[in-house]
Protein backbone atom coordinates (compact mmCIF):
# COMPACT_ATOMS: atom_id res chain seq x y z
CA UNK A 1 0.00 0.00 0.00
CA UNK A 2 0.96 3.53 -0.18
CA UNK A 3 0.72 6.84 0.88
CA UNK A 4 -0.18 9.93 -1.15
CA UNK A 5 0.68 13.65 -0.34
CA UNK A 6 2.17 16.84 -0.83
CA UNK A 7 5.99 17.56 -0.46
CA UNK A 8 6.28 21.38 0.53
CA UNK A 9 8.60 23.28 -1.63
CA UNK A 10 10.28 25.68 0.38
CA UNK A 11 11.02 29.69 -1.17
CA UNK A 12 10.42 28.16 -4.68
CA UNK A 13 13.37 26.03 -4.22
CA UNK A 14 12.16 22.53 -6.50
CA UNK A 15 15.47 20.67 -6.56
CA UNK A 16 16.09 21.97 -3.11
CA UNK A 17 13.02 19.91 -1.96
CA UNK A 18 13.87 17.21 -3.81
CA UNK A 19 17.73 16.99 -2.35
CA UNK A 20 15.67 17.45 1.50
CA UNK A 21 13.76 14.26 0.51
CA UNK A 22 16.76 12.82 -0.04
CA UNK A 23 18.19 13.36 2.55
CA UNK A 24 15.88 12.79 4.98
CA UNK A 25 15.65 9.01 3.29
CA UNK A 26 19.55 8.77 3.92
CA UNK A 27 19.84 10.45 7.53
CA UNK A 28 16.45 8.28 9.03
CA UNK A 29 18.20 5.22 8.01
CA UNK A 30 15.61 4.42 5.46
CA UNK A 31 18.58 3.62 2.87
CA UNK A 32 22.54 3.48 3.48
CA UNK A 33 23.63 4.89 0.45
CA UNK A 34 21.37 6.47 -3.25
CA UNK A 35 21.98 6.18 -6.54
CA UNK A 36 21.27 9.85 -8.15
CA UNK A 37 22.67 12.17 -10.79
CA UNK A 38 24.85 14.35 -9.35
CA UNK A 39 26.32 17.49 -10.94
CA UNK A 40 29.82 17.89 -11.98
CA UNK A 41 32.96 19.58 -13.55
CA UNK A 42 31.78 21.66 -17.17
CA UNK A 43 27.98 21.18 -16.63
CA UNK A 44 28.13 17.41 -16.67
CA UNK A 45 25.77 15.65 -14.46
CA UNK A 46 26.45 11.57 -14.13
CA UNK A 47 25.28 9.57 -11.51
CA UNK A 48 26.88 9.02 -8.21
CA UNK A 49 26.40 6.84 -5.28
CA UNK A 50 26.18 8.75 -2.30
CA UNK A 51 27.01 8.00 1.10
CA UNK A 52 27.05 11.42 2.91
CA UNK A 53 23.92 13.42 2.91
CA UNK A 54 25.73 16.99 2.56
CA UNK A 55 27.17 15.82 -0.76
CA UNK A 56 23.49 15.58 -1.76
CA UNK A 57 24.02 19.33 -2.55
CA UNK A 58 24.95 18.53 -6.24
CA UNK A 59 22.16 15.81 -6.83
CA UNK A 60 20.35 17.02 -9.62
CA UNK A 61 17.44 14.28 -10.88
CA UNK A 62 15.71 16.89 -12.82
CA UNK A 63 18.84 17.52 -15.33
CA UNK A 64 17.40 16.27 -18.79
CA UNK A 65 20.13 14.26 -19.89
CA UNK A 66 21.13 10.34 -19.01
CA UNK A 67 24.46 9.05 -19.80
CA UNK A 68 23.91 5.86 -18.43
CA UNK A 69 20.57 3.70 -18.02
CA UNK A 70 21.19 3.55 -13.96
CA UNK A 71 19.36 0.29 -14.32
CA UNK A 72 22.50 -1.58 -15.81
CA UNK A 73 24.71 0.49 -12.63
CA UNK A 74 22.54 -1.43 -9.96
CA UNK A 75 23.33 -4.13 -11.26
CA UNK A 76 26.70 -3.71 -10.40
CA UNK A 77 25.99 -2.37 -6.97
CA UNK A 78 23.72 -5.32 -5.72
CA UNK A 79 24.85 -8.59 -7.57
CA UNK A 80 25.58 -11.02 -5.46
CA UNK A 81 24.28 -8.96 -2.02
CA UNK A 82 25.36 -5.12 -1.52
CA UNK A 83 24.82 -5.70 2.28
CA UNK A 84 23.10 -2.38 2.45
CA UNK A 85 19.87 -0.53 1.32
CA UNK A 86 20.63 1.34 -1.94
CA UNK A 87 17.87 4.33 -2.85
CA UNK A 88 18.27 4.70 -6.99
CA UNK A 89 16.66 8.07 -8.24
CA UNK A 90 15.24 6.48 -11.61
CA UNK A 91 13.03 7.30 -14.32
CA UNK A 92 10.46 4.91 -16.01
CA UNK A 93 12.80 3.21 -18.44
CA UNK A 94 14.82 2.51 -15.45
CA UNK A 95 12.71 1.26 -13.48
CA UNK A 96 11.40 -1.22 -16.22
CA UNK A 97 14.97 -2.34 -17.57
CA UNK A 98 15.32 -2.73 -13.24
CA UNK A 99 12.23 -5.25 -13.30
CA UNK A 100 13.31 -7.00 -16.07
CA UNK A 101 17.33 -7.45 -14.88
CA UNK A 102 15.54 -8.95 -11.75
CA UNK A 103 13.88 -11.68 -13.80
CA UNK A 104 17.36 -12.48 -15.25
CA UNK A 105 19.24 -12.52 -11.50
CA UNK A 106 21.46 -9.85 -12.56
CA UNK A 107 20.01 -7.31 -10.06
CA UNK A 108 18.61 -8.06 -6.34
CA UNK A 109 15.81 -6.17 -5.83
CA UNK A 110 15.97 -6.93 -1.77
CA UNK A 111 18.70 -4.64 -1.15
CA UNK A 112 16.68 -1.42 -3.75
CA UNK A 113 14.81 1.35 -2.32
CA UNK A 114 13.27 2.34 -6.03
CA UNK A 115 12.63 6.43 -6.02
CA UNK A 116 10.89 7.08 -9.37
CA UNK A 117 10.94 10.46 -10.81
CA UNK A 118 8.52 11.69 -13.15
CA UNK A 119 10.42 12.23 -16.75
CA UNK A 120 9.61 14.83 -19.54
CA UNK A 121 12.73 13.40 -21.39
CA UNK A 122 16.31 13.76 -21.77
CA UNK A 123 19.06 15.32 -24.22
CA UNK A 124 22.31 13.74 -25.88
CA UNK A 125 25.11 14.22 -23.56
CA UNK A 126 26.82 16.68 -25.72
CA UNK A 127 23.55 18.45 -26.75
CA UNK A 128 23.07 18.86 -22.49
CA UNK A 129 26.19 20.11 -22.42
CA UNK A 130 26.01 22.54 -24.99
CA UNK A 131 22.46 23.60 -24.08
CA UNK A 132 23.41 24.20 -20.05
CA UNK A 133 25.87 26.43 -21.37
CA UNK A 134 23.88 28.40 -22.75
CA UNK A 135 20.93 28.63 -20.69
CA UNK A 136 21.91 29.55 -17.23
CA UNK A 137 19.42 27.07 -15.47
CA UNK A 138 18.32 24.64 -17.64
CA UNK A 139 16.73 22.48 -14.66
CA UNK A 140 14.62 25.60 -13.69
CA UNK A 141 13.92 26.34 -17.05
CA UNK A 142 12.44 22.37 -17.66
CA UNK A 143 10.23 22.47 -14.03
CA UNK A 144 8.43 26.04 -15.08
CA UNK A 145 7.77 24.17 -18.84
CA UNK A 146 6.85 20.90 -16.64
CA UNK A 147 3.57 22.08 -15.47
CA UNK A 148 1.78 21.79 -19.13
CA UNK A 149 3.85 19.29 -19.69
CA UNK A 150 6.50 21.66 -22.16
CA UNK A 151 9.82 20.93 -23.71
CA UNK A 152 9.86 23.54 -26.51
CA UNK A 153 13.46 24.42 -27.03
CA UNK A 154 14.88 21.01 -25.58
CA UNK A 155 16.33 18.85 -28.43
CA UNK A 156 14.96 15.28 -26.92
CA UNK A 157 16.68 12.43 -28.02
CA UNK A 158 14.59 10.19 -30.52
CA UNK A 159 13.59 7.62 -27.59
CA UNK A 160 12.22 10.44 -25.09
CA UNK A 161 10.02 11.80 -28.17
CA UNK A 162 8.37 9.14 -28.03
CA UNK A 163 8.06 7.60 -24.83
CA UNK A 164 4.86 7.20 -23.83
CA UNK A 165 5.42 6.95 -20.02
CA UNK A 166 6.49 9.99 -18.13
CA UNK A 167 5.96 8.53 -14.69
CA UNK A 168 7.30 5.73 -12.85
CA UNK A 169 5.15 2.63 -13.40
CA UNK A 170 6.53 1.03 -9.79
CA UNK A 171 8.40 2.63 -6.70
CA UNK A 172 8.93 2.54 -3.37
CA UNK A 173 8.57 5.95 -3.11
CA UNK A 174 7.92 8.60 -6.62
CA UNK A 175 8.05 12.03 -7.28
CA UNK A 176 5.79 14.23 -9.58
CA UNK A 177 6.09 17.66 -10.85
CA UNK A 178 4.64 17.37 -14.47
CA UNK A 179 0.81 18.80 -14.49
CA UNK A 180 0.93 20.62 -10.94
CA UNK A 181 2.48 23.92 -9.82
CA UNK A 182 5.99 22.32 -8.50
CA UNK A 183 7.23 25.84 -6.99
CA UNK A 184 4.89 24.54 -4.34
CA UNK A 185 4.89 21.60 -4.10
CA UNK A 186 6.04 17.83 -5.36
CA UNK A 187 3.15 15.15 -6.21
CA UNK A 188 5.33 12.57 -3.46
CA UNK A 189 3.64 8.90 -2.81
CA UNK A 190 5.64 6.38 -0.68
CA UNK A 191 5.09 3.28 0.41
CA UNK A 192 3.33 3.04 3.76
CA UNK A 193 6.13 1.76 6.07
CA UNK A 194 8.41 4.53 4.57
CA UNK A 195 5.99 6.95 5.29
CA UNK A 196 5.51 6.24 8.65
CA UNK A 197 9.07 6.50 8.98
CA UNK A 198 9.40 10.00 7.55
CA UNK A 199 5.76 10.39 9.16
CA UNK A 200 4.67 11.23 6.36
CA UNK A 201 0.88 12.25 6.22
CA UNK A 202 -1.41 11.27 3.19
CA UNK A 203 -3.41 14.34 1.80
CA UNK A 204 -5.29 15.51 -1.00
CA UNK A 205 -3.14 16.41 -4.03
CA UNK A 206 -3.78 17.92 -7.50
CA UNK A 207 -5.27 15.10 -9.91
CA UNK A 208 -7.50 16.61 -12.73
CA UNK A 209 -5.18 19.04 -14.20
CA UNK A 210 -1.73 16.42 -13.86
CA UNK A 211 -4.24 13.37 -15.48
CA UNK A 212 -4.76 16.48 -18.26
CA UNK A 213 -1.25 16.89 -18.92
CA UNK A 214 -0.30 13.69 -18.85
CA UNK A 215 -3.15 12.09 -21.38
CA UNK A 216 -2.05 15.04 -23.69
CA UNK A 217 2.43 14.67 -23.39
CA UNK A 218 1.33 10.70 -23.80
CA UNK A 219 -0.90 11.51 -27.45
CA UNK A 220 1.62 13.46 -28.57
CA UNK A 221 4.51 11.14 -27.51
CA UNK A 222 2.52 8.51 -29.26
CA UNK A 223 1.94 10.23 -32.35
CA UNK A 224 6.18 10.61 -32.36
CA UNK A 225 6.14 7.06 -31.99
CA UNK A 226 3.94 5.87 -34.82
CA UNK A 227 5.81 8.64 -37.46
CA UNK A 228 9.35 7.05 -36.62
CA UNK A 229 7.92 3.40 -36.80
CA UNK A 230 6.67 4.05 -40.20
CA UNK A 231 10.03 5.66 -40.87
CA UNK A 232 11.76 2.46 -40.26
CA UNK A 233 9.39 0.36 -41.98
CA UNK A 234 9.41 2.32 -45.15
CA UNK A 235 13.12 2.70 -44.96
CA UNK A 236 13.39 -1.31 -44.32
CA UNK A 237 10.99 -2.02 -47.50
CA UNK A 238 12.89 -0.03 -49.77
CA UNK A 239 16.00 -0.97 -51.92
CA UNK A 240 18.74 -2.51 -50.10
CA UNK A 241 16.77 -3.02 -46.89
CA UNK A 242 18.47 -3.66 -43.61
CA UNK A 243 21.78 -4.10 -45.49
CA UNK A 244 20.79 -0.54 -46.60
CA UNK A 245 20.02 0.78 -42.88
CA UNK A 246 22.86 -1.20 -41.08
CA UNK A 247 25.46 0.12 -43.75
CA UNK A 248 27.31 2.22 -41.62
CA UNK A 249 27.34 0.23 -38.74
CA UNK A 250 31.03 -0.52 -37.51
CA UNK A 251 30.23 -3.63 -35.43
CA UNK A 252 31.73 -1.49 -32.50
CA UNK A 253 29.37 -3.25 -30.01
CA UNK A 254 28.54 -0.01 -28.38
CA UNK A 255 24.99 -0.48 -28.46
CA UNK A 256 25.35 -3.75 -26.16
CA UNK A 257 27.76 -2.29 -23.98
CA UNK A 258 25.08 0.68 -23.03
CA UNK A 259 21.99 -1.59 -23.18
CA UNK A 260 21.03 -2.40 -19.94
CA UNK A 261 19.47 -5.40 -20.43
CA UNK A 262 22.21 -6.95 -22.56
CA UNK A 263 24.16 -8.33 -19.80
CA UNK A 264 25.94 -11.85 -20.98
CA UNK A 265 29.15 -11.73 -19.32
CA UNK A 266 30.57 -13.86 -22.70
CA UNK A 267 28.99 -12.20 -25.96
CA UNK A 268 29.65 -14.90 -29.20
CA UNK A 269 30.58 -11.85 -31.25
CA UNK A 270 33.87 -11.68 -28.22
CA UNK A 271 34.68 -15.13 -28.61
CA UNK A 272 37.15 -16.70 -31.30
CA UNK A 273 34.08 -18.55 -33.13
CA UNK A 274 33.23 -14.85 -34.38
CA UNK A 275 36.60 -14.70 -35.63
CA UNK A 276 37.38 -14.29 -39.47
CA UNK A 277 40.52 -15.54 -41.03
CA UNK A 278 42.22 -14.04 -43.45
CA UNK A 279 41.12 -16.94 -45.83
CA UNK A 280 37.19 -16.46 -44.95
CA UNK A 281 37.80 -13.25 -46.04
CA UNK A 282 39.28 -13.61 -49.32
CA UNK A 283 36.90 -16.91 -50.09
CA UNK A 284 34.41 -14.45 -49.37
CA UNK A 285 35.37 -11.29 -51.90
CA UNK A 286 35.91 -13.73 -54.61
CA UNK A 287 32.77 -15.20 -54.14
CA UNK A 288 30.74 -12.17 -54.10
CA UNK A 289 33.06 -9.68 -56.26
CA UNK A 290 32.85 -7.29 -53.27
CA UNK A 291 32.73 -7.70 -49.23
CA UNK A 292 31.56 -5.08 -47.32
CA UNK A 293 33.73 -4.38 -44.17
CA UNK A 294 33.39 -5.12 -41.49
CA UNK A 295 31.64 -8.91 -42.55
CA UNK A 296 29.40 -9.55 -39.73
CA UNK A 297 27.55 -6.15 -39.14
CA UNK A 298 24.15 -7.17 -40.27
CA UNK A 299 24.45 -10.80 -38.24
CA UNK A 300 25.74 -8.88 -34.84
CA UNK A 301 22.50 -6.41 -35.15
CA UNK A 302 19.78 -9.17 -36.03
CA UNK A 303 21.57 -11.31 -33.09
CA UNK A 304 21.03 -8.21 -30.78
CA UNK A 305 17.48 -7.55 -31.90
CA UNK A 306 16.78 -11.49 -31.58
CA UNK A 307 18.17 -11.29 -28.19
CA UNK A 308 16.25 -8.18 -26.82
CA UNK A 309 13.48 -7.60 -28.48
CA UNK A 310 11.00 -8.86 -25.79
CA UNK A 311 12.85 -7.32 -23.01
CA UNK A 312 13.80 -3.61 -24.69
CA UNK A 313 11.72 -0.68 -22.67
CA UNK A 314 12.64 1.57 -25.30
CA UNK A 315 15.40 3.89 -23.09
CA UNK A 316 17.30 4.44 -26.54
CA UNK A 317 20.93 4.03 -24.48
CA UNK A 318 21.91 1.80 -27.46
CA UNK A 319 21.39 4.51 -30.46
CA UNK A 320 22.64 7.37 -27.97
CA UNK A 321 25.78 5.31 -28.13
CA UNK A 322 26.02 4.49 -31.53
CA UNK A 323 28.99 6.70 -33.26
CA UNK A 324 27.20 6.76 -36.10
CA UNK A 325 23.78 7.77 -35.03
CA UNK A 326 21.69 4.83 -36.70
CA UNK A 327 18.51 4.99 -35.50
CA UNK A 328 18.33 1.79 -33.49
CA UNK A 329 15.42 3.15 -31.31
CA UNK A 330 13.04 2.97 -33.96
CA UNK A 331 14.02 -0.51 -34.94
CA UNK A 332 14.16 -1.59 -31.81
CA UNK A 333 10.32 0.02 -30.94
CA UNK A 334 9.04 -1.45 -34.01
CA UNK A 335 9.82 -4.99 -33.76
CA UNK A 336 9.62 -5.14 -30.13
CA UNK A 337 5.79 -4.02 -30.21
CA UNK A 338 5.20 -7.00 -32.74
CA UNK A 339 6.88 -9.56 -30.41
CA UNK A 340 5.87 -8.39 -27.51
CA UNK A 341 2.30 -8.57 -28.65
CA UNK A 342 2.79 -11.83 -30.01
CA UNK A 343 3.47 -13.25 -26.18
CA UNK A 344 1.10 -10.71 -24.78
CA UNK A 345 4.52 -9.48 -22.83
CA UNK A 346 5.01 -5.93 -21.90
CA UNK A 347 8.87 -5.28 -20.17
CA UNK A 348 8.88 -3.91 -16.66
CA UNK A 349 5.55 -4.36 -16.25
CA UNK A 350 5.38 -7.07 -13.67
CA UNK A 351 8.30 -9.10 -11.68
CA UNK A 352 6.53 -12.00 -11.61
CA UNK A 353 6.07 -12.03 -15.63
CA UNK A 354 8.52 -14.62 -16.95
CA UNK A 355 10.08 -13.33 -19.89
CA UNK A 356 8.79 -15.16 -23.37
CA UNK A 357 11.95 -17.40 -24.14
CA UNK A 358 12.41 -18.03 -20.34
CA UNK A 359 9.05 -20.91 -20.31
CA UNK A 360 7.62 -23.19 -22.59
CA UNK A 361 4.13 -23.45 -23.78
CA UNK A 362 2.53 -25.74 -24.98
CA UNK A 363 0.16 -24.37 -27.05
CA UNK A 364 1.62 -21.39 -28.21
CA UNK A 365 2.18 -19.98 -31.68
CA UNK A 366 0.19 -23.16 -33.75
CA UNK A 367 -0.83 -20.75 -36.44
CA UNK A 368 2.77 -20.23 -37.29
CA UNK A 369 4.28 -23.70 -36.49
CA UNK A 370 3.12 -26.89 -37.50
CA UNK A 371 -0.53 -27.74 -37.37
CA UNK A 372 -2.21 -29.47 -34.43
CA UNK A 373 -3.11 -33.04 -34.17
Amino acid sequence: MTLRGLWQVQGGDTLGAVRDLLQVLLEDKVVDAVLVPVKGSNHSVMPALVKNPTRLTLADPFAPVMAFNSARLLSMVTRGGAGAKIGAVLRSCEIRALVELSKFNQVDLDDVVIIGMDCLGTLRVPDYLRTAEERLDLTADLLAGAKEGNTDGLDLRTACRMCEVSTPPRADVSIGFIGIDNAQSLLVEMREDIAQELQFAPEQSPSERRAAVLARLRATRAAARDAEIDQFRTCTRGQGGLARYFAECLECTNCMNACPICYCKECFFRTANAERTPRDLLRLANRQGALPMPVDALLFQMTRLNHMATSCVGCGMCEAACPHDIPLTAMFRAVGARVQKIFDYEPGRALEERPPFMEFKREELLEIGEPQH
